[in-house]
């Protein structure tokens, strides 16, 4: 090092403008061993002192580290972020949110720093709310404090830190990516079940994201989705170039189309869809997804029908397989379900967003319009209604996907995990799985049909892995009347964000709720179900987090008593009351023509009405 260039970097060493802080903030071991709830603790984030290189505080971590300037000529400087693994030292995709705080001020005085939305990527992936570093990431800008938070989905720590750039500085940082846990390895695989298209590179956002499995939703259009050939071609290229690698597995799927608020995913994802029947009939959007509806209800019977409503016909090649409630909050709802041909519900969506927060739905039915509404209100909201349908018989597999907002977002920030088929032998040692422990699924198709059959649990934070009696959710527990059954759950929970409470709800009603340190104290343990009638549960956990809801459920387990579903008059009457709703909502527009909605109004009033009349609980 030359005199000159010395005289420099202590220059630097003793200039707060030269200064920066990587804290982390994360529970779990740097190992990558899992984290409980019974010594999960509550995080709290603590501001670096400027003048202190390290502290260690409730398991949060400092490290110093200076940039280093050297003399350039341009106006603005440069700081590349690279990206490790910090087990292996391998390059890796993450995010990275790069901030720029406003300097909010009070009676004349510098009160705090108020981050705005993080700047976008200059030639790197942009995700929609930050951008990929892609193993390294130079990035120009202009002097001034800067605040970064990097991730790399739920299953890796999170590493937040700050700095100040000056004029003609440059500078490298390297961060090492802790993971906790993994989630595969562990028989779960993770997946974004509908993904708006993109002109950003779907496999590295992926990556970035450590997610295994995205849907599009093309919609019939000229998109170009990657291939499996597409994908091993790029892992190839990467390789060769020494870049991180892909996910593994990557599955992309192109199968899904959104209509009304309804998600088709049809049996050939690889064709586009042809449809002509809107150009035809001139109906609006609300009418094509009833017809689909009838069309897929038809397909399903193998037969003609008998009383659908003859407004026209839908052609064969736009069959759908499976069809899932996209839009909890749509005022057609009732008809939807009505139909019989639901199989699935969002009950994470586009409106749990990084990038804002929504207080009411745009186009739906709001269930409240009470001021003081909360960010966390719609999403409970969510939930609420999906309860709701499983109170009034409907069995429905739980979905969590970026959404068909339209605009760019972190993909499989509302994401769903997937169990693949119980473990057969006593102990898989690949895998480190005792035997009924899931191993996880080696394709797409698998992955969906274990989706559907509600192996599963969603999730926008927290990694819930739950049991109940050893069985994975979407279990079907059976016995005959008078035989009652006692149910223990168990789980492991696996945390970032400061716990409100865990829940474990059956019917609808909380059978057990806890805080974190409680359930810790009782050693883990959860009261056991006592089942004597037809029902279902599902354990959820539901976070501090203030600007949406963020939580973790899982797909519910099914108790039949001879044969008998659970049906709840008071679920089949929050159907009825909304569509009574819907239908006053249809009289207030005077763009429509009621007639051809009639069919379909009446066909719902005779499926809740007949509901009605099957139920079996109050």
């Amino acid at each position: 090092m030359s005199h000159q260039q010395g005289r420099k970097r202590r220059r630097c060493e003793n200039t707060v403008y030269c200064r920066g802080f990587l804290r982390e903030r994360q529970n779990g071991s740097a190992d990558g061993s899992r984290d409980t709830v019974a010594n999960a603790k509550p995080i709290t984030e603590w501001t670096a002192n400027a003048k202190s290189r390290r502290g260690v505080r409730f398991g949060i971590t400092f490290a110093f580290f200076a940039l280093i300037f050297s003399p350039l000529d341009a106006a603005e400087g440069t700081l590349t972020f690279t990206a490790v693994d910090e087990a292996s030292g391998a390059p890796l995709a993450a995010r990275i949110e790069l901030t720029r705080p406003r300097m909010v001020r009070g009676n004349g005085r510098t009160a705090a720093r108020a981050a705005t939305r993080p700047l976008a990527g200059r030639t790197d992936v942009d995700t929609g709310y930050g951008f990929v570093i892609d193993g390294e990431a130079p990035v120009d800008l202009h002097e001034g404090p800067y605040e970064f938070r990097v991730s790399r989905g739920p299953e890796s720590r999170i590493i937040v830190g700050n700095f100040e750039i000056e004029k003609t500085s440059e500078d490298e940082h390297m961060l090492a990516v802790p993971r906790i846990l993994s989630m595969r390895s562990q028989g779960w695989t993770s997946g974004d079940c509908l993904v708006p298209p993109s002109r950003e590179s779907l496999p590295i956002r992926m990556s970035a994201e450590d997610l295994h499995l995205a849907m599009v939703a093309t919609g019939g259009t000229s998109e170009v989705v990657e291939t499996d050939a597409d994908i091993e071609a790029l892992r190839s290229r990467r390789q060769r170039k020494e870049q991180p690698d892909l996910s593994d597995p990557m599955f992309i799927g192109d199968g899904a189309e959104v209509i009304a608020g309804l998600a088709f995913y049809h049996d050939q994802p690889s064709k586009p869809i042809e449809d002509d029947s809107e150009a035809a009939m001139q109906i609006d959007e609300q009418l094509t997804a009833f017809y689909r509806l009838a069309t897929l209800a038809r397909q399903r019977r193998a037969e003609q029908p008998n009383a659908a409503p003859e407004y026209g016909a839908t052609p064969a090649s736009v069959l759908s397989a499976k069809v899932a409630i996209e839009d909890p909050f749509a005022w057609s709802l009732p008809i939807s379900l009505a139909s019989g041909q639901i199989d699935g519900y969002f009950i994470l969506g586009d409106w749990l967003r990084l990038d804002r927060k929504i207080l009411q739905t745009k186009s739906g039915r709001p269930l409240s319009t009470e001021p003081g509404r909360k960010p966390t209100t719609l999403g409970r909201e969510a939930e609420q209604i999906y309860w709701e349908t499983l109170n009034a018989g409907f069995r429905l597999a739980p979905m969590a996907g970026t959404g068909d907002e339209g605009t760019l977002h972190p993909v499989g920030y509302n994401r769903l995990y997937v169990a693949g088929p119980p473990s057969e032998s006593s102990y898989d040692a690949q895998q480190s799985q005792r035997a009924g422990s899931p191993t996880a699924v080696t394709t797409q198709e698998q992955w969906w049909a274990r989706a559907w059959a509600g192996c599963s649990f969603a999730t926008n934070g927290p990694l819930l892995q739950a049991t109940i009696d050893s069985k994975q959710p979407g279990h079907v527990f059976e016995t005959p009347e008078g035989v009652p059954m006692r149910l223990t759950p168990e789980l492991t929970l696996t945390v970032r964000d400061p716990v409100d409470y865990l829940e474990v709800i059956h019917n609808g009603q909380i059978h057990y709720s806890a805080r974190l340190d409680e359930y810790a104290k009782a050693g883990g343990r959860i009261p056991p179900l006592n089942i004597t009638k037809p029902g279902w549960a599902l354990i959820r956990v539901v976070t501090l987090h203030e600007d949406h809801f963020r939580a973790a459920t899982t797909a519910p387990w099914y108790f039949e008593v001879d044969g008998e579903r659970r049906v709840s008059r008071g679920g089949v009457e929050f159907f009825q009351k909304w569509l009574a709703d819907y239908e006053e909502h249809l009289r207030s527009r005077r763009d429509l023509d009621l007639a051809k909605y009639a069919p379909f109004i009446r066909a719902a009033r005779t499926f809740w009405q007949s509901r009605l009349d099957q139920a079996n609980a109050r």
